[in-house]
């Protein structure tokens, strides 16, 4: 019988869009549990978990294919109780699949924090200095600016969502970026692509981090 593992999104499961990619680096035998932050919440209460004014914004995916922006502050609690309810299932392992910036939660198991992940990657390829960072939103700019000042890097952002996805949007970010004499891009959110991934890489000759392929990869080397 295979390994148990949770997978935590912060939008609604199932993450079509998602959860395929990921077997393709876990054993065969994997089961995996969704559990989503907005799972079976109205309109309304979704809503109220929008942003308000100096709170950190973050992005997912919504069943129906469309997004929802909301405020970190406001679903750590939520994401605390879906960590319970995943040990009480007895996983061996749980994934948070948001590269935003969480506090360390309580659990009787691991839990693999991306954000972590993602930064300590690209500082072993790329030690430190000026990157090119792909957000979901514009306003994410100030926070990922100080994400990944942490890091010891400077970061560029510029945004093009993977949830209203258009190619033009994406290449217009990478043009933006490739302005400057940065040493990567980083596509910093779960909800990118393999396919994005290959469409950047079309339009720059610096190197191109897909986030979901170092957290899954790193995820499959410990299973």
């Amino acid at each position: 019988m295979g390994r148990y593992i949770g997978v935590i999104t912060i939008g609604q499961t199932p993450r079509d869009d998602m959860i395929p990619a990921i077997r393709g680096f876990l054993p065969e035998d994997t089961v995996i549990i969704e559990k989503g932050v907005l799972d079976g919440r109205l309109e309304e209460e979704i809503l109220a978990l929008a942003p308000e004014h100096g709170q950190t914004k973050l992005i997912s995916r919504l069943r129906d294919g469309g997004s929802a922006v909301m405020a970190k502050e406001k679903i750590i609690p939520v994401v605390q109780e879906l960590i319970d309810d995943l040990n009480a299932a007895n996983v061996s392992l749980i994934i948070i699949a948001c590269t935003g910036k969480f506090p360390l939660f309580k659990s009787k198991v691991p839990i693999v924090y991306p954000d972590h992940l993602l930064n300590h990657v690209a500082k072993g390829l790329l030690h430190d200095g000026l990157i090119g960072v792909v957000v979901p939103l514009p306003e994410q700019a100030d926070q990922i600016i100080y994400k990944w000042k942490d890091a010891d890097f400077l970061a560029i952002p510029a945004a093009s969502s993977p949830y209203s996805y258009q190619e033009e949007t994406l290449i217009e970010a990478v043009r933006q970026l490739d302005q400057f004499p940065i040493k990567a891009i980083i596509l910093d959110c779960m909800g990118y692509t393999e396919e994005m991934k290959k469409l950047v890489q079309e339009h720059t000759s610096k190197p191109v981090i897909l986030s979901r392929n170092i957290i899954y990869g790193v995820t499959g080397e410990i299973l």
